[in-house]
């Protein structure tokens, strides 16, 4: 198993979460799921902060290899950055 390390930011709120998963790909979907989990909440949330993230590191480096991001005026731009 890999540590890996689930970032969720947003304006300046971060907090870090840790879990352990077999490879990158399983990052990815574990990641993928709790964004799915996390999505109305977050657009409810973007007027008062514009931009939220959810970013994954492995290791206990600062690399992100996955990201995961919501922003926009008004609520209009909803993405999936890919790394």
């Amino acid at each position: 198993m890999t540590h890996y390390t689930f970032r969720i930011r947003q304006g300046s709120h971060s907090s870090d979460v840790p879990v352990d998963l077999p490879d990158d790909g399983a990052a990815w979907h574990e990641a993928a799921m709790a964004c799915s989990d996390m999505i109305r909440d977050t657009v409810a949330r973007l007027g008062d902060s514009p931009e939220w993230r959810l970013e994954v590191s492995c290791g206990f480096s600062e690399r992100v290899i996955h990201a995961f991001s919501a922003a926009g005026e008004e609520g209009r731009l909803i993405r999936r950055v890919p790394f």
